[in-house]
């Protein structure tokens, strides 16, 4: 898919790509470099207030790498789909940077909250 030649020209929108590539990068090397299989063959995947017993919720490990592949998912949906509505709406295309922004940061914030129960 080609870009835009305006979408790659605005200022707001190449600020919001870096964010996202950085937040990409950040979060996809903590997953992968401070998660260590070694210290338990099960981990913690979810936090359960109101049932009895435990309220930790074990599970894989491929659980805690799916964050990973979550992160490089939303960054690149998010990508394509404001390219394809930048021609369209400016302002929708932004929402979307921003929001795919938000997102990666909460799916940053929850991945090392999980890995630091480990």
């Amino acid at each position: 898919m080609e870009f835009p030649k305006k979408f790659l020209h605005d200022r707001v929108v190449l600020v919001l790509i870096t964010l996202v590539s950085a937040l990409v990068v950040v979060g996809v090397s903590l997953v992968l470099l401070t998660f260590d299989v070694s210290k338990n063959p099960t981990t913690i995947v979810a936090y359960r207030q109101n049932v009895t017993g435990s309220s930790y919720q074990s599970g894989k490990p491929i659980d805690i790498y799916s964050m990973a592949v979550f992160m490089l998912l939303t960054a690149a949906g998010t990508l394509l789909l404001s390219a394809r509505l930048y021609v369209v709406r400016r302002s929708t295309a932004v929402f979307i940077l921003g929001a795919g922004v938000f997102l990666l940061a909460l799916s940053i914030i929850v991945a090392r909250a999980l890995i630091s129960l480990q």
